[in-house]
């Protein structure tokens, strides 16, 4: 597996600057001059970041036997459009900092903000256009980023509604994540197989395989804002924004009362009224009641379903690459993972 995190790097190295060189010159095209959008945009792009959406596609083609360079644009566009909804998420959440960077709406103010944010959906779009390969193919791939799309903006609603929910359950939980984030996985997976001419199963089966990896992704993330390092203001940023993660929804199923009815307190309270001892506490509260166990269970059931579908046996790079995945999600939070195995 070490093996090809390497390739991984490799990818990274090769064709990086190719998809940020094509990235930027499109948003400089497609803008007019001396705009203040395209600005805004590079100082967003610079905060950096895994770029894996980008990398994903030309790993896909990789292991089907296409030359990555070949998909070097929808790797862009996939990247443009995760950022785009990084600027509206960063917006929304009330979230100062990324990567140790204000974040555009601090630093440009909210309005433009959403207009940054608009405009990268355009642009990704923009970005597509530069597939070299007949219409009916990019035209695939075209549905297919509108699509998925649709899917993250749907997920990202249903995160706030289900602050209203007095018990929302884990179903609850799957059918927000499986958009918000299962659709920013499944666009460079399934969209690269389906341009490389990959049968019409397997390019299902990575669908599936992808809104697993989302959920896995997603738990990781909100287990990484409470017990490590997420590269925020703090730890325990999600519960100062309310947000209704894994382990909250674990444990208002499962905690007695007065301890459901003081965490949802604190989710309902101002963003600066939570203090670190409430962070502290829900830290203490979720390992107790057993709901960082669920999530850390959860986690290892879905990177299972995600990667032992009987389908990869006959496509191995293709299984190694999703648990290639798997790995880099989850290593951040290994030493949790570790623990409790």
């Amino acid at each position: 597996m070490s093996e090809l995190l390497t390739h991984l790097d490799n990818l990274r190295e090769t064709h990086l600057p190719q998809i940020r060189s094509l990235l930027d010159a499109v948003v400089a095209e497609e803008s007019p001059e001396d705009s203040s959008l395209a600005k805004m945009c590079t100082y967003h792009m610079d905060t950096g970041g895994k770029r894996l959406r980008a990398l994903l596609p030309l790993a896909v083609g990789e292991a089907l036997g296409v030359e990555p360079e070949k998909l070097v644009p929808f790797g862009a566009a996939c990247e443009m459009l995760h950022n785009a909804t990084l600027v509206h998420d960063d917006l929304q959440d009330g979230d100062r900092v990324r990567r140790g960077k204000p974040t555009i709406w601090v630093e440009f103010g909210e309005a433009r903000a959403i207009n940054l944010g608009d405009a990268m959906f355009y642009w990704a779009l923009l970005i597509l256009m530069r597939m070299d390969c007949d219409i009916e193919r990019r035209e695939a791939l075209s549905k297919r980023l509108l699509s998925e799309s649709l899917r993250v903006i749907d997920g990202q609603d249903r995160e706030f509604l289900l602050k209203d929910l007095k018990t929302p359950t884990i179903e609850d939980y799957f059918a927000m994540v499986e958009g918000k984030t299962s659709g920013l996985f499944a666009l460079p997976v399934a969209g690269a197989a389906e341009f490389c001419g990959a049968p019409a199963e397997v390019v299902k089966a990575l669908e599936a395989s992808a809104g697993h990896l989302g959920v896995l992704f997603q738990i990781q993330d909100d287990v990484l804002d409470l017990y490590a390092d997420k590269g925020r203001e703090h730890v325990g940023t999600d519960i100062c924004e309310g947000k209704i993660s894994a382990l909250v929804v674990h444990f208002l199923a499962n905690a007695a009362a007065a301890e459901r009815d003081w965490l949802r307190g604190v989710l309902e309270a101002e963003r600066d009224a939570v203090s670190h001892d409430d962070i502290d506490r829900a830290a203490r509260a979720f390992r107790e009641v057993g709901s960082l166990q669920f999530a850390l269970d959860e986690i290892e059931r879905r990177r299972a379903l995600a990667c032992d579908a009987p389908i990869f046996a006959d496509y191995p790079d293709l299984k190694a690459l999703l648990n290639a995945m798997a790995d880099i999600f989850l290593e951040p939070i290994s030493p949790l993972l570790d623990a409790s195995a």
